[in-house]
């Protein structure tokens, strides 16, 4: 995204000699960026409707030849901004001076996106609250048109961030196969994602291609991706005759309800699956007139 010639024509041997070693020094310690990788899932999350409503082209890149480098979004269109995200997990995090402070990166940064002429919205990420409205005090004038502060929660686990993180747990229903999803689901759909996230090559990924590997991993957890679903009308005959069963067709599985909610379940399967094919194959072969004819192929 980035030239090692822009940086050093713009900035001098100096600036880059240092960008060059904290990019080095990020991918070195990539492995151990918890935090990071957390709010990477967050903003895969966030993303998704418009990805799969709108079919956003949007891509991701982490640890790149940059001054603002953590996660970097791209909407791939020149009027819109580059997104980069610089997180700090700690207490003790200040604006400071000077080369190496996180002042001078973020205004260096905000520069070379003017010299590739896009805009730039800049974030510093933090995990306390306190720190947050300290940082926005603190933040420095020049600052403050293409730059913000952000809290995101931390904690040892991602099931224990999305307990505390109200955004996050909604940006993951979104992605999850189910209706309503339970705690469990939720946390397998995001962990699911987490580990799409860090198995991918990071220096410029499209984010469709990163859903679709955690869709490959668990499609039993994560929704299709597609809007154009529908039943075979021979099966939705069938299926509409049957007293007090109800279905219906949402983020591309078969959700079902009998008697009013005694019993309901969801095919482990969505409906682009060749399974599905064969469940709707299945139903117009043996026609069951009852749900007791039917809960065989429910299994």
């Amino acid at each position: 995204m980035f030239r090692e010639d822009q940086i050093q024509h713009q900035f001098g041997t100096k600036v880059l000699n240092y960008v060059k070693n904290k990019h080095r020094g990020g991918t070195n310690s990539e492995k151990g960026n918890t935090y990071e990788n957390f709010f990477a899932v967050f903003q895969l999350a966030f993303l998704a409707p418009q990805i799969i409503e709108f079919n956003d082209e949007i891509f991701l890149a982490s640890q790149i030849l940059a001054f603002v480098d953590d996660l970097i979004i791209d909407r791939q269109q020149t009027e819109m901004p580059l997104k980069h995200f610089q997180l700090k997990n700690s207490t003790r995090v200040s604006w400071g001076q000077g080369l190496r402070s996180i002042a001078d990166d973020f205004r260096k940064q905000y520069q070379l996106n003017l010299q590739i002429n896009r805009q730039s919205d800049l974030s510093l990420v933090v995990s306390d609250p306190k720190l947050k409205s300290s940082l926005e005090l603190s933040q420095p004038a020049d600052l403050k048109a293409f730059c913000q502060v952000q809290f995101f929660p931390y904690a040892q686990t991602l099931a224990k961030v999305i307990q505390q993180h109200e955004p996050l747990q909604r940006a993951i229903k979104y992605l999850c196969a189910f209706e309503n999803p339970a705690p469990d689901k939720i946390e397998c759909a995001a962990n699911v994602l987490l580990g799409a996230w860090v198995a991918s090559d990071k220096s410029n990924i499209s984010a469709i291609e990163i859903l679709r590997k955690a869709q490959e991993a668990s499609p039993s957890y994560i929704r299709t991706f597609s809007s154009q679903w529908r039943i075979d009308l021979d099966v939705k005959q069938i299926l509409d005759s049957i007293d007090n069963f109800s279905y219906n067709l949402a983020k591309g599985f078969f959700h079902w309800q009998f008697g009013n909610g005694l019993e309901e379940g969801t095919l482990s399967y969505n409906c682009e699956t060749e399974r599905f094919k064969q469940f709707e194959a299945l139903i117009k072969r043996e026609k069951p007139t009852s749900y007791e004819d039917l809960e065989v192929f429910l299994i």
